[in-house]
């Protein structure tokens, strides 16, 4: 029997984040189908634990900061050994890595984008620009993981349509039906957030791109201009930006109502005992976290950046506000804090919208097909029966 073919999957870290969730949750549901591996420039994180016995090798090429050109070498060097049928390379992070790719002798090559640089939010630098025409030649297909991004890469960084694909994100909705019970004791945040008090949630990576600060300004604006001094705040995750949120919460007077909950691996009880969600970020590609909170059947407040108006229906699942604006945020958090009726209905309508339009299965199907389409390969495994093994997977 002809093995498996293999994918080896290059990132610049893997650790918690929405484009890590997403490398992982296509990692186990396919195993069935291919092999896989994962190089990771910088090393990795929790997510690791995740894949453990499911991929062949994980492989940190411990790259230093700045220009580290050895690492061009060490990576050549683990595929000359891995030898693999298709290499998926990450964002910007790894884009650079492309012609040490080719040299190795790989034949298809894979670029995903997740979302713009920090650094760059609306995609216009001029180097980056230059990098991603440079590499395109050695590249079988670009997957943008919304449309905006897709006609980004088409329309600014000149890419030949033909080579990009549009594939968005998709969740297992089902791991976020967690029912809670209205004005019950919450169970994880205890006396923090009695039962009358309106939870509000954000989870995501503590970066600038992310402005968290911009959030807990507006959470100010809410309880003393708005008047909803009971609210309460959670901010789930961990990155550069805590020191100095933790600052501004102890300058603005939030200590009692604002919780740092760093890195979490119970974010869909979490979210159970919440509210309200809100992303607050200055760029986007297409987050998964708000995919979860509209699973777990929060109403969504998020900026209308990026690709996040193709996720959150504005006024239907949610209300979308412009970036960098902390009283339009505020305002549109009001909104859902006086209304429980509007929470419950525009809650239930992203649980509908997430379940047509980002599965778990539609996802990893597009995938498949690429994949499938560039190895040659004939498709006979259906989307609902990778998806099943994967849960198979999970139970056993």
């Amino acid at each position: 029997m002809k093995e498996k073919p293999l994918i080896v999957h290059v990132l610049y870290r893997l650790d918690t984040g929405g484009m890590e969730r997403i490398v992982v949750s296509l990692i186990n549901a396919t195993a069935d189908r291919y092999r896989h591996a994962v190089i990771a420039l910088t090393g990795f994180g929790a997510l690791r634990d995740e894949i453990e016995g499911v991929v062949t090798e994980c492989v940190s090429l411990e790259k230093k900061p700045g220009k580290d050109w050895a690492c061009h070498g060490r990576l050549w060097r683990a595929l000359r050994a891995l030898k693999p049928d298709l290499v998926q390379t990450y964002n910007i992070g790894t884009l650079d890595m492309a012609l040490a790719v080719k040299l190795a002798g790989v034949r298809h090559l894979v670029h995903a984008e997740h979302g713009r640089d920090a650094t760059d939010p609306q995609g216009e630098n001029p180097t980056y620009l230059r990098l991603r025409r440079w590499m395109a030649p050695l590249i079988d297909r670009y997957v943008a993981v919304s449309a905006d991004l897709q006609s980004w890469l088409v329309d600014h960084a000149r890419i030949r349509p033909s080579k990009v694909v549009y594939i968005a994100n998709g969740i297992d909705a089902m791991a976020f039906d967690e029912p809670r019970v209205a004005f019950a004791p919450r169970r994880l945040l205890g006396d923090f957030a009695p039962p009358e008090s309106v939870l509000i949630a954000h989870v995501a990576r503590l970066d600038k791109v992310k402005d968290q600060a911009g959030l807990i300004t507006a959470f100010k604006y809410l309880r003393e201009e708005a008047g909803y001094p009971s609210c309460r705040l959670i901010i789930a995750g961990a990155g550069p930006q805590r020191e100095a949120l933790e600052r501004q919460i102890v300058e603005l007077g939030l200590v009692d109502a604002v919780r740092l909950l760093g890195n979490r691996n119970d974010v869909a009880e979490l979210l159970a005992e919440s509210d309200v969600f809100v992303l607050s970020s200055i760029a986007e590609g297409m987050p998964v976290t708000l995919m979860e909170a509209m699973a777990a059947g929060l109403p969504v407040v998020a900026t209308k950046v990026g690709g996040i108006a193709s996720v959150v229906e504005d006024q239907v699942t949610g209300t979308l506000v412009p970036a960098s604006d902390p009283r339009a945020l505020a305002a549109a958090m009001s909104t859902y804090v006086a209304d429980a009726t509007l929470r419950r209905r525009h809650g239930d309508a992203g649980i509908a919208r997430v379940a047509e339009k980002f599965s778990l299965n539609a996802m990893v199907a597009a995938y498949v097909a690429l994949y499938d389409g560039l190895l040659g390969r004939r498709s006979h495994t259906t989307a609902s029966r990778i998806v099943s093994g994967l849960a198979e997977h999970k139970e056993s």
